[in-house]
């Protein structure tokens, strides 16, 4: 009788299911879609991760209904279901696969909570989260603190408005826009003679996301994403 070989993704390494790197997979989702422009692109090259075994793809884990229990998932668990975004409800969803290679869902959504582990998902999409870089400690990886930009003020201990969080979330180069303006202005609220191109360019200029760029390969916030993001603060009357 042959043995059966266990999926490399339930085994090594152990990884902490109470760890803050797991992240509900719903922000990798958005993210891929504001990337790809396509939700049905996204939700393909989401799968493709997760369905690879370590240490090429992206371990996965699950908190089952009534969330009183957390277990790590194989990543054949991913070729027997899939995932979409239900713009509607603004949530994501996770089914049973259609056989026969049909498209969509074959059964219930799961009302189970499904994470993604964020260290895989920054080794495939650095940029994915652009303020967090990583560090190796022994069999696994954690986060570190960001150092703060030379030549720019401090940074305001003070965290994100919740408003503003909620209506940027997955939109990375906005919230690194939020957060510059967040450390340049009070309460985030510029001039309302001050237009959004040349506020980039003195955000830029003042290096608010020159480390950002150097150590991800990334590349300012546009203009327009950061008007959007000026406006979303308010203007004060100079």
């Amino acid at each position: 009788m042959d043995e059966t070989v266990p999926d490399p993704s339930t085994v090594l390494p152990a990884l902490p299911l109470d760890s803050p790197d797991w992240v509900p997979l719903d922000i990798p989702l958005r993210w891929l879609i504001e990337h790809t422009g396509h939700p049905d692109l996204a939700a393909h090259d989401l799968i493709k991760l997760l369905a690879t075994s370590p240490p090429y793809g992206g371990r996965s884990m699950v908190r089952l209904w009534p969330y009183e229990e957390c277990k790590l998932l194989p990543s054949s668990y991913w070729i027997q279901h899939c995932v979409g975004w239900d713009n509607r409800r603004k949530r994501i969803w996770v089914s049973p696969s259609r056989l026969l290679g049909g498209i969509g869902p074959d059964g219930p959504i799961h009302e189970d909570v499904h994470y993604a582990w964020k260290p895989d998902l920054m080794r495939v999409w650095p940029e994915m989260f652009p303020s967090v870089p990583m560090k190796e400690v022994g069999a696994t990886t954690t986060s570190v603190a960001v150092a703060p930009i030379p030549n720019s003020p401090p940074p305001k201990r003070r965290p994100l408005p919740e408003r503003i969080t909620k209506e940027l979330a997955g939109r990375w180069q906005a919230i690194r826009a939020a957060v510059a303006l967040w450390q340049a202005f009070s309460d985030g609220k510029t001039p309302s003679t001050l237009s959004a191109q040349r506020c980039r360019d003195q955000l830029s200029n003042a290096g608010y996301w020159k480390a950002e760029n150097e150590e991800f390969g990334l590349t300012d916030p546009s203009s327009d994403v950061v008007g959007e993001v000026m406006n979303l603060f308010g203007r004060i009357n100079d």
